[in-house]
């Protein structure tokens, strides 16, 4: 693994996507002071130690784990079921378009009488108005359903970060074919291998500014990959954090995962550490 050492200025990590991955950078101040290519399916973990950090470093201090590969998951509801409803424009058949039946909450809503086939809708979106033409329609990313329930996280706006306005019974929805983005990384300390059964992250971070988030997408037209990256800003210590997963919705869960890789090296982080971990998926 490489080890890098910088004074002075603050040290960050960023990526640019290529038509043929993506380049990870990594900066002390505005300078690159290394970059590397990263391709299809290869995933980047890098540990930048912050002065004081805890590791007994004086100056900024950069570890590169190196570079593994992501898997494609093959659970019910996971990576080939969403990339073939993406690709297909799977319809919610008996779903789209129907009225709620009573007020939706914050993390579910009911079809009238029971339309759906059970777990169909995960990893889906369901659009809806709310009340007054001067404030914006929201959506809702499905983790689960029944034949009659559909369970998420609540209703977004539309930059998919920010809880907006309930609903209530007598605005309309629509739950669009297909699903909504894989987008937010999650991290654990498991060590057991990835495999592509698992539709979940075994032994899930939720603490400690590791907890599943939302990552930044890049993508060059016409190319055959886009890249995922999210700086975990770290606020305790974890020894050994092994392996990452994607999922289309924020909220940690059983269901969903689409793609689970184990880092090339454990991370050993502690409090003020950052740890950058970058996903280039290939899609041809």
């Amino acid at each position: 693994m490489n080890l890098l050492r910088f004074k002075r200025q603050p040290v960050t990590v960023d990526m640019e996507a290529t038509a043929t991955g993506s380049i990870v950078n990594v900066r002390a101040g505005v300078r690159v002071a290394d970059s590397f290519h990263l391709g299809p399916n290869e995933v980047s973990a890098i540990i930048v130690h912050n002065p004081g950090c805890g590791h007994g470093v004086s100056d900024w201090e950069v570890e590169n784990l190196g570079i593994s590969y992501n898997l494609l998951t093959t659970a019910s509801a996971t990576g080939r079921d969403y990339f073939s409803a993406i690709g297909g424009g799977l319809l919610p058949t008996g779903g789209s378009g129907s009225p709620f039946n009573g007020a939706p909450s914050t993390t579910a809503f009911t079809a009238t009488g029971t339309p759906w086939t059970t777990n169909l809708l995960a990893g889906m979106t369901a659009v809806a108005s709310v009340t007054g033409v001067t404030t914006p329609p929201v959506h809702f990313r499905i983790i689960s359903n029944t034949t009659s329930v559909a369970t998420g996280e609540g209703w977004y706006t539309a930059d998919g970060t920010t809880l907006g306005t309930t609903p209530s019974t007598t605005n309309g929805y629509v739950i669009l074919p297909g699903g909504g983005p894989a987008r937010f990384m999650a991290l654990t300390e498991s060590a057991t291998a990835a495999s592509a059964t698992d539709a979940s992250l075994p032994g899930e971070i939720t603490t400690g500014g590791c907890g599943r988030a939302l990552a930044t997408y890049a993508h060059t037209l016409a190319s055959a990959t886009y890249t995922l990256q999210k700086v975990f800003s770290v606020t305790a210590s974890f020894p050994a954090i092994h392996k990452m997963g994607i999922f289309p919705y924020l909220t940690a869960s059983g269901i969903g995962q689409v793609f689970e890789s184990v880092l090339n090296a454990d991370a050993n982080v502690v409090n003020l550490d950052s740890l950058t971990v970058t996903d280039t998926v290939t899609v041809s």
